[in-house]
């Protein structure tokens, strides 16, 4: 196995990725390991909609920063909200992509109750986003991995977001049905080391693939964020998706407690998406009401008739 160099924020554009050792401190870490612990058993038990599914061989829960996983732990949720918008944070993805860039997704890493798998290799499929920035190199954004327990999880192949495969990395990735997209025998991979509270940063384009262990304890948190000028294409010609779909960050008291750089850094998220969020919003009160006054009625329901 070879483990990866240290790179700096700024290496990024050349080298597929970065890392940043002591991003947070150990109790800071233990700190976001107990939070992310509870949440997922919650997750578990009672998962939110937009989430993959439960099971024995579910890895991964997205939107950490849900409200419903801390209704009764809003100290919780200010915490995480400070760290996952902590200025060392966005400086390191700000150094890394030389470009505007939004918040996009919390979502947290764990290794499977089920059978243990290694992941499959693959470049994130992300159409014609990458088309739609100032520095084409780093694609629509970027994902910053946090190490909360040690892990050599991530498997990437350095430089590989430069170029189209090899055809070597076809064999792998996509021939046949992508039938073999879990070898081991991927050429000039490399396995990130991390201690907790470091990070890596990497950019979707590169080959990639995690590791997902029954026997080995991952706990990774990850935030992804998403360049200005794609989210702009993205609203225009998708609307929200279920990454940009946050209408919980309009909650009154949600930044309660939160540290004022990360609210800022998460302002810029809410301004962008705040008027996407109130008209579908406004739509879904259109149809409640209207079922409210249906119901109060006794009348039969339209929607329902044949």
């Amino acid at each position: 196995m070879t483990i990866a160099s240290d790179l700096e924020p700024s290496a990024l554009r050349e080298n597929s990725y970065a890392v940043v050792r002591g991003l947070f401190d150990a109790a800071t870490a233990e700190r976001l390991r107990e939070i992310c612990e509870r949440v997922l058993a919650q997750w578990r038990q009672n998962p939110r909609c937009d989430n993959p599914p439960v099971g024995p061989q579910a890895n991964y829960l997205r939107h950490l920063n849900d409200p419903e996983y801390h209704r009764d732990h809003p100290e919780d949720l200010a915490f995480l909200l400070s760290a996952t918008g902590a200025p060392q944070l966005v400086a390191a993805v700000r150094a890394a992509l030389d470009e505007d860039f939004l918040f996009a997704m919390s979502s947290l890493y764990f290794n499977p109750s089920g059978a243990s798998e290694d992941g499959f290799w693959h470049k994130d499929k992300i159409g014609d986003q990458a088309e739609h920035v100032q520095i084409p190199a780093t694609g629509a954004g970027l994902q910053v991995q946090i190490a909360l327990v040690p892990s050599d999880d991530l498997e990437l192949v350095p430089a590989s977001h430069l170029r189209d495969y090899t055809p070597a990395e076809y064999e792998i990735c996509i021939a046949d049905d992508e039938r073999n997209n879990r070898s081991n025998e991927m050429p000039g991979a490399v396995r990130v080391a991390l201690a907790p509270g470091d990070a890596v940063l990497f950019t979707q384009l590169c080959i990639h693939r995690g590791r997902y262990h029954a026997d080995k304890l991952r706990r990774t948190l990850m935030v992804s964020v998403t360049k200005r000028l794609t989210a702009e294409h993205n609203m225009r010609q998708r609307g929200l998706n279920y990454g940009s779909d946050q209408p919980w960050f309009l909650l009154p008291d949600y930044f309660d407690g939160v540290e004022p750089e990360a609210r800022a850094f998460f302002g810029e998220f809410v301004d962008f998406y705040a008027p996407h969020w109130r008209q579908k919003l406004t739509e879904v009160l259109k149809y409640s009401s209207l079922l409210r006054a249906l119901a109060g009625s006794g009348a039969p329901n339209p929607f329902f008739a044949e």
